[in-house]
């Protein structure tokens, strides 16, 4: 791997120009890159994103996974390294039009005080760069992978009725589950799930009524987040046709959806019998939901795989001439064999 990483290496032209101009854009955006000093005080785009992400975490919001996701890049990155090795490589000058878009999206931002304006203005030129110094095939060959860095951006706080509504889709339909098909006695009002008393019968104890509430953390949109995330990387990595890629993708949100209502119908299902074992599953068993969701993708991945020619087998048009070549004699020709020369 070593070997590869060092031929991608050495195959990338104007490396020290590129460092150069990267440097100072970096530059822009740490001196001159967040407006909005009353939220938090400093002026680079890089700090302001650092304590979203650190304010996520304390919070336990969707916002937290986004600083993981440069490693996600850069491993999908190395695994692609010959592709991107043999890619063409030149100056290409429409790259300054989107670094100058970049920059005016930038400016944009800064005016109306929005950081995450910035962040995208900041990607987009970074993404121009490369286009400049390395040529479009370079920007073919590493936008599936870079498209990935839009999950980075910090956007929780705008998702709100999305995430709304996510939670009473999944509660209206995990308890339609439970009630109609399970036979369970729920009753539902919004994300509300209200479980009735349970009247005590000689040998089996009884049950107060109460209430369990479908919250904003479980409202799938974070593991809608992440299971896009690792199916973009997936669709990526095994398949070379975009419209596989765009099926497998556009697939992984509602099977996010379905295996959070798998979760919530479990969860419902075993506080009928134990209501803290029910509490449990519904704030730790959060794999229950990935592992629904990633199955599904990975089913579908197997329906939709690509069918590899197989090596050295020959298509119906294809001619075996070197086969015939070896196993028979020489074609003498139509005139027959060459005489000897005279002596």
């Amino acid at each position: 791997m070593l070997k590869e990483l060092r031929q991608l290496w050495g195959s990338l032209p104007f490396k020290t120009e590129f460092a150069v101009l990267l440097s100072a854009w970096i530059a822009l955006f740490h001196f001159l890159g967040n407006p909005t000093l009353g939220y938090v005080n400093t002026r680079s785009m890089f700090v302001w994103l650092n304590a979203i992400y650190s304010n996520a975490e304390l919070n336990d919001s969707d916002d937290a996974f986004g600083r993981f996701v440069p490693m996600v890049v850069l491993a999908l990155l190395v695994v692609r390294r010959h592709e991107l090795a043999v890619a063409a490589k030149r100056l290409w000058a429409p790259g300054l039009l989107l670094l100058a878009a970049a920059l005016l999206l930038h400016v944009a931002g800064f005016l109306v005080q929005q950081t995450r304006i910035s962040v995208v203005a900041f990607l987009l030129g970074v993404y121009g760069l490369m286009g400049l110094m390395w040529g479009p095939a370079w920007l073919r060959a590493v936008f599936f992978p870079y498209f990935l860095f839009v999950f980075a951006i910090p956007v929780v706080a705008y998702l709100d009725g999305p995430t709304f509504r996510l939670r009473l889709l999944s509660t209206s339909f995990s308890t339609w589950v439970c009630t109609d098909l399970l036979g369970i006695r729920l009753l539902r009002e919004g994300t509300l799930v209200f479980f009735p008393p349970v009247a005590a019968l000689p040998g089996i104890p009884g049950r107060p009524a109460f209430q369990l509430d479908v919250a904003a953390a479980c409202s799938g949109i974070r593991s809608a987040t992440v299971v896009l995330l690792l199916t973009f990387a997936f669709a990526w990595l095994n398949f070379n046709s975009w419209w596989r890629r765009f099926v497998i993708v556009l697939a992984s949100i509602p099977l996010a959806l379905l295996g959070n209502i798998v979760r919530l119908v479990l969860t419902f299902s075993v506080s009928e019998w134990n209501k803290e074992a029910g509490a449990w599953i519904e704030t730790k068993a959060g794999f229950v939901t990935f592992s629904v969701a990633l199955l599904g993708v990975f089913v579908l991945g197997r329906i939709l795989r690509e069918r590899l020619p197989i090596a050295g087998v020959a298509g119906p048009d294809s001619d075996s001439d070197s086969d015939s070549d070896s196993d028979s004699p020489s074609d003498p020709g139509p005139s027959g064999p060459t005489p000897a020369p005279a002596a």
